[in-house]
């Protein structure tokens, strides 16, 4: 899932993409991520897709340089960490990755700036410190800002920014920190699914696949103990009803060793959730998995730990030791986790791709009755239409199509599905294939998942004969969904990632794993609302909507504030 920096610490940066999955191995969770796309994965241009220019930015707000006494200024660095590419598309020779500081009469001068020279590693994140050694910075309104320079109609040319510190007190080889981070996402329960429809799952449960996730000790030369708590919640759901939730404590002060300085470690739940408290009148359900690092982090030494409260404070080290994850058992096969890196695409006219699936259950009454597909905005707006395909087997012959039909293709904002209905159903077998045929030589690109990889379940037909992929690696966000013919299902499905509908008549969606929420008028004053659970969402009702802006705010791994228009 991805999402916006914090409000309180960058201002105006809503056009950069805060997310995991697009950084390789950064120093914690989370990555800053500068291409081609606006704030809701849009291409800057749409017209020219060669078009280049300054595109992403991320400012933060005022810092107070002129309060730090003289003798202190010269221990003034920042620090961050870049990565060319990671899961995204590599820079060309000429895009640039820079960094400005903004002087006391308000000019922007560029300080640090990087470029694709041939050299960088697209798995590796460098970091990099500088000193802040000029008087003109040391003043009261002092901001810097990243910004990138590259092709403009879509997610090219990536660049990723993480751990970014500036302070005082430091020197140039400050660049190590008292932090142990988590640095990836949980893997999924279901593997090689991330999603499988319940009444499957239900007919033939099997054992999960514990999650996994990594952490990373930035430390030099400081060996930390580590372990790690967990706990399960699993909410079921008959329709738009939650029929009930339970929690379960997994894995408790369990003991994982050390973590050596500067060692990265992969750690697995012990643990895992129950499924036997899946409800069997359920025709869906949540499984949220929540993770705590029990560390030395903010512990000074006195306590054992590495923590210097005269340099640190307030800095909190904790703030990157929780995770949580959701795991979803409803209509759907998904390998995606729900969030496209980049995008997958067919090149030649009437070519065809088919994408296998293995049903988790033989001779249920479901069939399948619609296909999700996300297509991201690749600069090209035309009209394009494909003809969608559901095949049993892959002969090369006519009987192997099941369904067959030319459809407009909408591609959608970031991450948004549009969900195909397939009229009256088609029953498959097992394994069976959804994909699609080219009608034309347009860029059509569907959302390609880097976090997973379910490439060899790729098949290509350009010629006339079906070859497996061997080289594209990534999951296609193309998801089959299975339900009787008669089930009422809706038009589009979505992975939210801000506050939806907007403006709204009094109701919002805010995504699933949102906790903490709260509801403000522009005034301040707490606005009263009914929270609900959906499978893919929490649902937000204000009592007593009236005209005018709110102002939603809510804890999804940092915290998001956002502004919502109500027309009544």
């Amino acid at each position: 899932m991805g999402f916006y920096p914090d409000d309180q610490v960058w201002e105006n940066s809503r056009s950069v993409w805060v997310n995991s999955g697009m950084g390789i191995n950064p120093p914690s969770l989370n990555v800053a991520t500068f291409d081609g796309y606006d704030s809701v994965g849009k291409p800057y241009s749409v017209n020219d897709i060669l078009a280049k220019g300054f595109a992403d930015k991320i400012t933060s707000g005022p810092l107070k340089l002129g309060d730090v006494a003289s003798p202190d200024r010269a221990s003034v660095f920042i620090s961050f960490f870049y990565q060319f590419k990671g899961n995204g598309e590599p820079p060309d020779p000429g895009d640039l990755l820079t960094l400005l500081f903004k002087n006391n009469v308000g000019q922007w001068k560029s300080i640090w700036s990087i470029q694709n020279n041939g050299t960088l590693s697209s798995d590796q994140f460098v970091q990099v410190i500088l000193p802040v050694v000029n008087s003109e910075y040391f003043h009261n309104d002092f901001q810097f800002r990243f910004q990138n320079f590259g092709r403009l109609s879509g997610p090219f040319d990536t660049w990723n920014i993480d751990y970014v510190y500036l302070n005082r007190g430091r020197s140039s080889v400050d660049t190590s920190f008292p932090d142990r981070a988590i640095t990836s996402a949980l893997t999924s329960l279901f593997d090689p699914y991330w999603a499988i429809p319940i009444k499957h799952y239900l007919k033939s449960p099997s054992a999960l696949s514990p999650p996994s996730f990594n952490v990373y000790n930035l430390r030099a030369g400081n060996d930390q103990p580590l372990n790690h708590f967990s706990f399960a919640q699993i909410t079921n759901f008959k329709g738009v009803v939650r029929l009930d939730s339970t929690d379960t404590r997994l894995d408790s002060a369990q003991s994982d060793g050390s973590l050596l300085g500067l060692q990265r470690k992969k750690f697995s739940l012990v643990k895992l959730p129950p499924l036997s408290q899946l409800n069997n009148d359920a025709d869906s359900a949540i499984i949220k998995i929540g993770l705590r690092l029990s560390t030395k982090d903010n512990q000074t030494i006195a306590n054992n730990g590495d923590y210097d409260p005269i340099k640190y404070s307030p800095i909190k080290f904790t703030s990157n030791d929780t995770l949580s994850s959701s795991h979803t058992l409803s209509k759907y096969y998904a390998y995606d986790d729900g969030t496209a890196e980049y995008g997958a695409k067919i090149s030649q006219t009437g070519t065809q791709l088919a994408y296998q699936y293995d049903l988790k259950a033989s001779n249920t009454n479901d069939g399948l009755i619609a296909i999700d597909l996300y297509f991201p905005r690749f600069g090209d707006e035309s009209n394009q239409t494909i003809q969608l395909i559901v095949m049993g087997t892959l002969t090369g012959n006519e009987s192997d199509y099941l369904f067959r039909q030319n459809v407009t293709v909408q591609r959608n904002n970031q991450n948004k599905f549009w969900r195909f209905k397939i009229p009256g159903g088609v029953s498959v077998p097992t394994p069976f294939y959804i994909g699609w045929k080219l009608n034309s030589p347009a860029v059509i690109a569907i959302g390609l998942d880097r976090n997973t990889d379910s490439g060899s379940k790729m098949f290509f037909n350009a010629t006339g004969a079906w070859e497996q992929n061997t080289t594209l690696q990534g999951s296609l966000m193309l998801r089959p969904v299975f339900g009787e013919a008669t089930d009422p299902i809706n038009d589009v499905v979505t992975e939210i990632s801000k506050p939806y509908p907007n403006p709204t008549q009094g109701t919002i969606y805010l995504p699933q794993s949102a906790q903490q929420i709260q509801l403000f008028d522009l005034y301040g004053k707490v606005v009263e609302f009914e929270g609900h659970e959906k499978i893919d969402a929490k649902e937000i009702k204000i009592t007593n909507p009236s005209f005018g802006l709110y102002l939603v705010r809510y804890f999804d791994q940092i915290w998001h504030t956002e502004k919502i228009m109500v027309r009544p």
